[in-house]
């Protein structure tokens, strides 16, 4: 095995980690007024303003924004390990590139289809 697949299948399990990454920041909530930060401020303060609704926007598209990089990060580990499957296609290189690449392959075919079924609401 050379150390071009090495080197190709260590970088798309790092991109799998970004992506895994990507996708649990994407969930997190978008209201300043949840964050810890401003814990104390709202204990203080009686009349602290309403926090904003999770389908207001920008707060809306967070977790769209966040797949949508995820699903690109994924295109580009099939593409990278694919292109790697062309130049050494030996069986066990093939084996690696393929054993590392499914995982994106998967993850990238959930997220088309969350981001198909999730409506879509433009600002105003």
């Amino acid at each position: 095995m050379t150390g071009e697949v090495l080197l190709a299948a260590g970088y798309v399990l790092v991109l799998l980690a970004v992506a895994a990454g990507l996708e649990v920041y994407g969930r997190q909530t978008t209201s300043a007024w949840a964050s810890r930060v401003f814990a104390g401020y709202r204990r203080a303060v009686p009349d602290a303003p309403e926090p904003a609704a999770p389908d207001d926007w920008p707060h809306s598209e967070v977790g769209r924004f966040h797949r949508v990089v995820t699903l690109f990060i994924s295109v580009v580990a099939v593409v990278l390990a694919a292109a790697e499957l062309v130049r050494h296609h030996r069986p066990s290189e093939a084996a690696l590139l393929g054993a590392v690449s499914l995982p994106h392959v998967l993850l990238a075919v959930s997220l088309a289809r969350k981001l198909r079924r999730a409506p879509f609401s433009p600002p105003e």
